[in-house]
C-alpha cells in the first residue's frame, strides 16, 4: 500500500503537460483564469451602461474564459489540433448579434484571460488585466 502511494505521488510529480507547463502550474492558472474572470463579470455588472441583461450576460464571462482556457491547453502542443480547431471553428458562430460595442470588449477581455493563462503567460495576462 505505501508503495503504491509513492509510485502515484511520483507520477503526479512527474506528469508534465508541455516542457516547461506541469499540472501545477496548469491548476494554478486555471484558478487565476476563474478569479479574474468573476473580478470581470463583477466590474461588468456594477458599471456597464449597457440596457441589455448585465447579470445574464456576465456570468458567462467565467465558462468562457474556462473554456477558452481548456482549448489552449490542449491545443497548443499540437499543430495538427490547432488546424482542426480551425476548421470547427470557421463553421461555429454566434447567432446572436452584439447589440452594443461595450460587450463586445468585455467579451474579448474574457476571452483574453483564458488564452493568456493558457498559455501560460500570468504575469503578462494579469498585469494587462490589472491596468485595463
Amino acid at each position: 500500500m505505501i508503495i503504491m502511494e509513492n509510485d502515484l505521488k511520483q507520477v503526479l510529480e512527474n506528469i508534465s503537460l508541455d516542457q516547461n507547463q506541469t499540472l501545477l502550474s496548469v491548476l494554478i492558472s486555471f484558478v487565476l483564469c476563474i478569479l479574474c474572470s468573476y473580478i470581470l463579470q463583477i466590474t461588468y455588472q456594477r458599471y456597464s451602461r449597457s440596457i441589455s441583461s448585465r447579470f445574464q450576460f456576465s456570468h458567462l464571462f467565467p465558462i468562457l474564459s474556462g473554456t477558452t482556457f481548456l482549448v489552449i491547453v490542449i491545443v497548443k502542443s499540437s499543430i495538427a489540433l490547432s488546424l482542426g480547431l480551425v476548421g470547427a471553428l470557421s463553421i461555429v458562430r454566434f447567432r446572436t448579434p452584439i447589440k452594443e460595442p461595450e460587450e463586445l470588449i468585455y467579451l474579448f477581455l474574457a476571452i483574453g484571460l483564458g488564452i493568456g493563462f493558457g498559455a501560460n503567460q500570468i504575469v503578462t495576462t494579469l498585469g494587462i488585466f490589472i491596468l485595463l
